[in-house]
């Protein structure tokens, strides 16, 4: 502790950027986060406001424990396999059946603040196409780099002899700062893929990311994998992506306005539900349409974050919570499974800090909805930094500090 505050005040003694010493602040005081009560392994807590809501009983059921987890996801299709990521780089493969595991693939990330290997998505015909796509980020030439990249997955059904092969970079984005780097990938049900950026990162979005609809953070990106030709692009851009051919536009955004979208899913509609995590009061939860501004820096919430702002002008969430309850929200998915019905059709998320888990209604498509009915599932002794999803449509949980992945069960 002692050789950091020399650092940083050996820093702040000579010129430096307000950039450069923001970049090292984060790089170099991490927090270190742990939960505040042993309540896992007995009934759950329901404090506060939950203590008087309706509530859904559910246990946690442990599948396997890797370290630092921050995704995980499931092949499309019938398989026993469970793919986690680990913030330092390792891609770990789960078999279910056998109950083994192995690290499939290590990634050369950073790990500083919130960077690392962060999410991954299946090609929607996988195994038939059998590639997968992964969001990590990477020290280039001293610069932060989030690499969004398509592997080919060699042998894909069989635990012993699966390997990723013959990396290809989709996209390429400097990071200004070591957090907000967003992280997740998701194909929707149009096969395209979509992509969640931060704002860059430090406090109040001060680089305007969020309102810059000509830079790729702050952003809801959606691609196309297949190469453009005409460019000699990686990816193509849809044609129908709502601002191609528009001046001040990045033509690969989908939706701007967006704070550090850490986790989204899309619910069995088709529709995007992004959890925004918040700033200073609110956390958020909004369903994603072509070419709206979701508000950042301008709004948190319903609420204004810059004094004298218009929130007529943005496009609201559908959901919010404040710090009375949680302070990171952590995004999960619509529960289609059959092991718990009383949460069938509800969106199924939690909170990073407080170990809270929630499901809501989502409004049906076209409702501008206002949700404001929660169930409470409990407070855990967890860190939840994501969700999972199997092709049964029952629920997974994380816990970052003891890396155990649970599934969610009835009692």
């Amino acid at each position: 502790m002692k050789i950091q505050i020399f650092v940083l005040f050996s820093l702040l003694s000579v010129s430096v950027s307000c950039d450069d010493l923001g970049r090292t602040v984060l790089k170099n005081f991490n927090k270190k986060y742990e939960t505040d009560g042993q309540v896992l392994g007995s009934k759950p807590l329901f404090v506060g406001i939950d203590a008087n809501r309706k509530q859904i009983a559910i246990s946690l059921q442990e599948v396997v424990k890797v370290k630092e987890p921050t995704d995980i996801q499931f092949p499309p299709g019938d398989t026993p396999f469970l793919f986690a990521l680990e913030k330092a780089g390792n891609l770990i493969l789960f078999d279910r059946e056998k109950k083994t595991s192995r690290v499939l693939a290590k990634f050369p990330v950073i790990t500083d603040s919130e960077e690392g290997l962060l999410g991954l998505s299946f090609h929607p015909q996988f195994p038939k196409q059998p590639k997968l796509y992964t969001n990590y980020v990477k020290s280039i030439a001293s610069k932060d780099i989030t690499i969004v990249s398509e592997w080919v997955v060699e042998n894909p059904t069989s635990y012993d002899t699966m390997k990723l092969v013959n990396e290809r970079v989709l996209l390429q984005v400097e990071q200004p700062y070591p957090n907000h780097n967003g992280g997740q990938l998701a194909f929707g049900l149009d096969g395209h893929l979509y992509i969640g950026l931060g704002d860059g990162g430090w406090r109040a979005d001060p680089k305007n990311n969020g309102q810059n609809p000509n830079t790729l953070l702050g952003s809801i990106l959606r691609i196309s994998v297949s190469p453009d030709t005409q460019s000699k692009k990686p990816y193509s851009i849809p044609t129908d992506n709502p601002f191609v051919g528009k001046v001040g536009f990045a033509p690969e955004t989908f939706a701007y306005g967006i704070r550090n979208p850490w986790r989204m899913s899309f619910s069995p509609d088709g529709r995007l539900l992004v959890a925004d995590v918040g700033q200073d009061a609110y956390e958020e939860v909004d369903i994603i349409l072509s070419g709206k501004n979701y508000g950042w820096n301008q709004t948190e919430g319903f609420h204004c974050f810059t004094d004298g702002c218009n929130t007529a002008l943005y496009q609201p969430p559908f959901y919010e919570y404040g710090r009375e309850e949680g302070q990171s929200i952590t995004g999960g998915y619509v529960y289609t499974g059959t092991a718990i019905p009383s949460l069938k059709g509800m969106y199924v998320f939690g909170d990073f800090i407080q170990g809270k888990i929630w499901a809501i209604p989502v409004p049906k498509p076209g409702e501008n909805t206002r949700i404001t009915e929660t169930f409470a599932l409990g407070k855990w002794n967890l860190l939840i930094p994501t969700f999972g999803r199997d092709n049964d449509g029952e629920i997974f949980v994380a816990d970052y500090q003891s890396g155990t992945i649970y599934k969610m069960v009835k009692p």
